[in-house]
């Protein structure tokens, strides 16, 4: 790991002066371009300094220490050593000239971070280095990552900084001079012989795992020196380096997976007012809102609280708590409606600037939507167990209480104030008892007239420990559906002769091809259907000795089930229709016959599992 970073800056040390067959440490003469910034990190100007720039001249400060009280003869010796040995280079220094090497033998590891302390005391000195927090902005195509560097109080003068970055993507490492004209450098705080310095860097173009961001300066004056707690962890002593920090990709085994349970029952189930932990390996957004919820209405109802930012094993973790606000998601329910799934289901996406990367699935509240048709609440009772996940009910016992009562509260549209529902099983205490609607409670009459008018109504679950709210359920839409059937409009048999009708015959229908039953069910229907047909007790078979038959079953004059229905979506069945006749022992009138069929689709009387 030493020789690499030795062999590094040394390469990089060439690349920042440029190349030529001689160089100039201890004397360069004439102009050389220095960037000495104030104001915000976006406002930057332009110096130029000029003179001689003498590594034994500028290994002395003014009172013969190097930082906050701490002698610097380290530094001479560092120093001298630096200007020997690179005393054969005789040229001046080409300006602008930062990217002129293209074949750097970058390491193929990361460097174990630099990290600066400030502490108070004449006798106690200030490290140099990165203070533990990365900051992460953009602005359109431009990504800055901001540091809190401890350095010398006057580090902008010097000539000699250099900035690069070491990144990986599957494995594979590069590196990248960047160029100053990316780089602000604003001083926040100066102390004795020190100052804190945030530094931004845009890197637009960078696209890799992670990043570690390198900063080398062996200027005698203002540069990084080993006295100053520079390599202390024996690296190179003019570079110091930044925590490892993830880029486009989201290290997942430094992130706690939101809502990770230590049981599976309730893994993927979150609910209003619950708190998740959050952590990962990337900057910290400089708005905090660092996942997103694909759901509209929930992602503008969460709330994201930053905690800190540590490095572990080199790498920089920051943590966050994310929560679903509870009181205004009370009385929501417009975008949380939702049919067919428990819950709401959203998707969390983690945001930065770098990238967009999902993180997991989720299931908001546990509650799933009613789809039922007037006819269908006339002849069965809805308990609301049935709509209810029961690993949501074991969640929240297992997070609030044991003891944990409810109420159920009824909208009959959307944007108006919602009512406590009063119906058996309303209020009670979760998990025992349950609410149960039928067309005969007052709940179900609303719901049923609800229904016929084509409207939707909502019902929203609270609840409560000990009298206080708690969390509430995902409101639920009730919803009326139409079955519905399709029937021949006439069954053509032809003309039928006396000797048919007298003499006993079966005849087939002439338009059989089109003789079809079709039945349209919901798919969210919760009771199975049947297609009934009959005809009139005084109709024109009874008179002529006479059977229709549909599909293979006589139609008499009581309700004959021709389809019996326990699945969603369109059914066809092909009627096969027949007329046939026993023999007739009467006067037959020739006046043409017609017959009325009276057809129904209704729902089958059943009972659910929990009733």
């Amino acid at each position: 790991m030493k020789k690499q970073w030795r062999w590094l800056v040394f390469i990089v040390f060439i690349a920042c002066f440029g190349i030529s067959n001689t160089m100039v440490i201890a004397d360069n003469v004439g102009s050389t371009e220095n960037t000495s910034l104030s104001g915000s990190p976006k406002n930057k100007t332009d110096n130029k300094t000029s003179g001689q720039n003498s590594v034994s001249s500028a290994s002395s400060q003014s009172d013969g220490k190097n930082n906050d009280g701490v002698n610097n003869s380290s530094t001479v010796s560092s120093s001298n050593s630096s200007s020997a040995s690179s005393a054969s280079f005789k040229s001046s220094i080409p300006k602008n000239n930062i990217l002129a090497v293209s074949s750097v033998n970058w390491p193929k590891r990361f460097a174990t971070w630099t990290q600066g302390e400030r502490v108070s005391g004449t006798f106690s000195r200030n490290k140099y280095g990165f203070m533990n927090g990365v900051y992460e902005s953009a602005d359109g195509l431009h990504k800055y990552v901001g540091f809190n560097i401890m350095a010398h109080i006057d580090w902008t003068q010097s000539p000699k900084t250099q900035f690069y970055a070491l990144y990986e993507t599957n494995g594979q490492y590069q590196g990248q001079i960047i160029d100053r004209s990316k780089v602000d450098i604003v001083k926040m705080e100066s102390y004795s012989y020190t100052a804190s310095w945030y530094v931004s860097i845009d890197l637009a173009g960078i696209s890799a795992d992670k990043v570690q961001i390198c900063i080398f300066d062996d200027d005698g004056s203002h540069g990084f020196w080993s006295s100053n707690g520079v390599a202390d962890d024996e690296t190179y002593p003019f570079i110091i380096s930044s925590p490892i920090f993830g880029w486009s990709k989201i290290d997942q085994s430094l992130s706690d997976k939101i809502n990770q349970s230590s049981s599976d029952a309730d893994d993927g189930i979150i609910y209003a007012g619950q708190s998740m932990k959050y952590k990962n390996n990337a900057p910290r957004v400089s708005q905090d809102n660092i996942v997103d919820f694909s759901n509209a209405t929930l992602d503008s109802k969460k709330s994201i609280k930053f905690n800190q930012q540590t490095v572990v094993n080199n790498e920089l973790v920051s943590d966050y708590t994310i929560s679903t606000n509870l009181s205004s998601l009370e009385n929501q329910i417009t975008g949380l409606d939702q049919s067919g799934n428990y819950g709401i289901s959203t998707d969390l996406t983690s945001v930065l600037p770098s990238t967009t990367q999902a993180i997991k699935s989720v299931q908001y509240g546990g509650l799933k939507s009613i789809n039922i048709t007037p006819e269908a609440l006339a002849k069965k009772t809805i308990n609301l167990k049935d709509y209810t996940d029961p690993k949501f009910i074991a969640k929240l016992q297992k997070d609030l209480g044991s003891n944990l009562t409810y109420k159920w509260f009824y909208y009959d549209q959307l944007g108006t104030s919602m009512s406590q529902a009063n119906a058996p099983g309303a209020t009670g205490v979760l998990g025992q008892v349950w609410l149960s609607i039928d067309n005969k409670s007052d709940l179900g009459k609303k719901i049923e007239q609800q229904l016929n008018s084509n409207k939707d109504g909502y019902l929203q679950l609270k609840i409560y420990s000990s009298g206080k709210l708690v969390t509430v359920g995902n409101p639920i839409l009730i919803k009326g559906e139409s079955s519905n059937f399709e029937v021949p409009d006439l069954i053509d048999f032809g003309t039928i002769s006396t000797d048919d009708v007298i003499n006993g015959s079966s005849l087939e229908s002439q338009t059989s091809a089109t003789d079809v039953l079709k039945v349209t069910i919901p798919a969210t229907t919760e009771v199975g259907w049947e297609v009934t047909a009959r005809v009139p007790e005084d109709g024109a078979l009874a008179k002529l000795n006479g059977k229709l038959n549909l599909l293979g079953k006589d139609i008499t004059t009581s309700p004959t089930v021709l389809a019996d229905i326990n699945k969603s979506g369109e059914s066809s069945y092909d009627l096969d229709a027949k007329l046939i006749f026993s023999g007739y022992h009467g006067q037959v009138d020739p006046t043409k016959y017609s017959e009325a069929i009276n057809w129904k689709l209704e729902p089958k009387i059943t009972l659910n599992a929990s009733e």
